[in-house]
């Protein structure tokens, strides 16, 4: 038929079908310049808009990693829906915010920052370097385009710099510390009682009436899932297999063009002591940081430990504590005038004062490994086989479009994609949403399954890469709607759950009214006589008292109690029984004195953790303050309802 058309594009046909096309385009047209699409926005921060797309987006992200996460559990995860739309549009106005603060403080990404990020995605490496052209297609793959990348990464660091600003510039004050170990140290002497939901279940009377309304009421819990089965093909590159020979001369030439990654590159493990100096530093500046640099060498040449004059002199605050060390590290990976001079040491020597940018070095050599390069019949096998994965690859790729263009130009059948390509046709039996074994556990694919493409259209799905070298094109087989159970079915479940709900509210109801009368009349024991029921013998607690951790919790929200008085309050706890919780006295922490300078050298982890926590309590006070000084306006609501 296309070629019809264009055996005729020169007479009246041709004219027939522009006018054809031209005239519901051009109404079209016009309905849109007087009726435009409403914007879809799902917020604004300060008159900048997130849109829905953006947002949809990343939830759709959210989504596959918590499926892939739980994809072997057979866990059915829509309950977490609503948790994954909050907490996305959360993060979409929480980097809103920063940007705009960034932003307004002169804050910018340089172009070399955002190259230098980019191309240290190994998603987007050749053999550990970065790939234009690797790049372009995983973004591609991704529906993204550069452009709209490299925007999504330059916000990203910014927000980071700001995160990490604060983090790296927050300190923690002896008095803070002591603080600190008050509250987190602190017991508290407690006792409880339980009303069991249990002892109303006899109490409990459900009629017919009362199953049918909790029954409509609840309809979609008691729902059979949708279900679908489907008709598949795949292209797989481990069915292909290169018949294309390989001779030694071709062999040969490879090796030494790829000699780089048959070599293991040379590392040397060294110490420094930096005395900083800045490159416009001023000459008297300039001779001063020489002088120390030389006394220095000349206390290391006397027999000082180099270890010791590290954590004593050095500036590089990143070695300091560890005497110097830098661990491992290969070619390029310091300055030049630094890695000129390590390569020229033996190892235990000492360098004499090397000067970089950063200011004036003393190295020590530790240890260090020579280039290794694996000769040619050491690799030969290993090297024929790469080369004849690259011509399988390169073959798989080439069908790969034959493949996505056949499931395009037919989209009501599998039939000609699998003849042409001499592929088999599968099927699956029934599946719902959580899916199941062997492929159909690939999350990519389920969605397929569920699109309206595939399920409303009835069409072709779009090509699936659901692994290395694999992908699949799938159409909907048979389609089982989601349909209500029968109520005899779920009575008995219904009953449980009415049982349980009036239970755990007259459990809820006695528990209030218990603690009513005890704060009304001063005795703890007096309302609950005729309920039988008894406090727990009281005992000292610690926050993370693992026993009956729900009780603990409560017990540290409750202020502190005066002397001979004990509070108390109530908590719902998860099987449904009411917990009464009395506080009757607390206990701070004992504070350890401070550290002096040695004892917190000796536990730099420790000190750095607790300066992690302040720093991280600073930037969500930052980020509070942002918000609640922004214009915010969130239309999620208004557009989940649409």
């Amino acid at each position: 038929m296309l070629q019809n058309i264009r055996d005729g594009a020169r007479g009246w046909l041709a004219w027939v079908i522009v006018i054809i096309i031209c005239v519901p385009f051009a109404f079209w047209g016009i309905n849109e310049y007087f009726n435009p699409a409403p914007k879809r926005v799902i917020a604004e921060v300060n008159g900048v808009e997130l849109s829905e797309y953006d947002f949809q987006q990343q939830v759709n992200q959210q989504k596959r990693r918590l499926y892939d996460m739980f994809k072997d559990q057979n866990i059915d995860l829509s309950f977490m829906d609503k948790q994954i739309r909050e907490s996305t549009l959360t993060q979409m106005i929480d980097e809103e915010v920063l940007v705009q603060s960034a932003s307004e403080a002169g804050m910018q990404i340089s172009n070399d920052l955002l190259a230098s990020r980019i191309h240290s995605i190994p998603a987007f490496q050749e053999d550990g370097v970065f790939s234009q052209k690797q790049y372009e297609e995983v973004l591609r793959y991704q529906g993204m385009s550069p452009t709209r990348f490299e925007w999504a990464i330059r916000r990203e660091l910014l927000t980071s710099q700001i995160r990490e600003g604060v983090l790296r510039s927050a300190f923690l004050t002896d008095y803070d510390e002591q603080q600190q170990a008050r509250l987190e140290k602190q017991q508290r002497f407690i006792s409880h009682l339980i009303v069991p939901a249990s002892r109303f279940k006899d109490s409990i009377t459900i009629t017919d009436a009362d199953i049918e309304t909790y029954y409509k009421d609840h309809a979609k819990q008691y729902m059979t899932p949708e279900k679908v089965s489907i008709e598949y093909v795949e292209l797989s590159g481990e069915d292909l297999v290169s018949t294309q020979t390989i001779d030694e001369e071709t062999l040969k030439q490879q090796y030494q063009q790829r000699k780089a990654s048959f070599t293991t590159q040379p590392q040397w493990k060294a110490r420094h002591i930096l005395i900083e100096v800045a490159q416009d530093a001023a000459a008297d500046e300039l001779e001063a940081a020489e002088k120390k640099v030389q006394e220095v060498l000349a206390k290391i040449k006397a027999g000082e430990a180099f270890e010791d004059l590290a954590k004593a002199y050095s500036d590089d605050i990143g070695s300091q504590k560890q005497g110097g060390d830098l661990g491992w590290f290969g070619p390029g990976r310091m300055v030049k005038p630094f890695e000129d001079a390590v390569k020229a040491l033996k190892v235990g020597e000492v360098s004499e004062p090397v000067k970089s940018q950063f200011g004036f070095h003393i190295i020590k050599l530790d240890d260090s490994k020579p280039e290794v390069i694996r000769p040619f019949a050491e690799v030969r096998s290993e090297l024929a086989q790469e080369i004849q994965k690259e011509y399988a690859d390169s073959e798989f790729y080439g069908q790969v479009d034959e493949f996505a263009n056949l499931a395009y130009e037919h989209p009501n059948s599998l039939e000609v994609l699998a003849e042409t390509l001499h592929l088999e046709s599968k099927s699956t039996e029934l599946f719902d949403r959580s899916g199941g074994e062997g492929i159909l556990s690939n999350r990519k694919l389920i969605e397929a399954a569920f699109s309206d493409t595939v399920l409303k259209e009835g069409y072709n799905s779009d090509p699936i890469e659901i692994g290395e070298r694999h992908v699949v094109v799938l159409r909907l087989k048979d389609h089982v709607s989601a349909e209500a159970k029968p109520l005899a079915e779920v009575k008995e479940a219904i009953v449980s759950a009415i049982t349980q709900e009036r239970t755990r509210e007259k459990a809820k109801k006695l528990g209030k009214s218990l603690i009513e009368q005890i704060k009304e009349n001063g005795d703890p024991n007096a309302p609950i006589k005729e309920h039988d029921l008894n406090w727990s013998p009281a005992k000292w607690v610690e926050r993370k008292d693992s026993t009956q951790p729900a009780i603990v919790s409560e017990a540290f929200k409750i202020g502190r109690p005066a002397e001979d008085k004990a509070l108390y309050q109530g908590i719902e706890l998860g099987n449904g029984d009411y917990a009464l919780v009395a506080v009757l006295d607390v206990k701070d922490g004992e504070v350890s004195p401070p550290a002096t300078e040695s004892e917190s050298a000796d536990e730099p982890d420790q000190e750095d953790a607790k300066q992690q926590a302040v720093g991280q309590s600073e930037f969500s006070q930052l980020l509070s303050g942002l918000k609640a000084a922004a214009e915010i306006k969130d239309y999620s609501a208004r557009l989940s309802g649409s």
